[in-house]
């Protein structure tokens, strides 16, 4: 009887163990990755503030006009016109 509690006990005490590696492990993982968002530049679209999407001389509607002349299927839908 005293063999088979202490043999419990050991399997305890590994499982303990490897879940507290496991976790550790994760808690690292997770940390890591955070500071390496936390260093990484925040996501832009490469334009400046000043910078518009829409050049100097045209309006949105060339814009939409251009799109949906330049080809098969391309362009916006017709739901989106106005």
């Amino acid at each position: 009887d005293f063999v088979e509690g202490n043999i419990h006990h050991k399997a305890l005490l590994i499982s303990l163990s490897v879940c507290s590696i496991l976790l550790v492990l994760i808690i690292v993982f997770c940390y890591f990755r955070y500071r390496r968002q936390e260093t990484r530049p925040r996501y832009s679209i490469g334009l400046e503030q000043d910078e518009t999407y829409i050049p100097p001389g045209e309006s949105l509607k060339d814009l939409i006009e251009q799109s949906q002349s330049s080809g098969s299927g391309s362009g916006l839908p017709l739901l989106v016109r106005k």
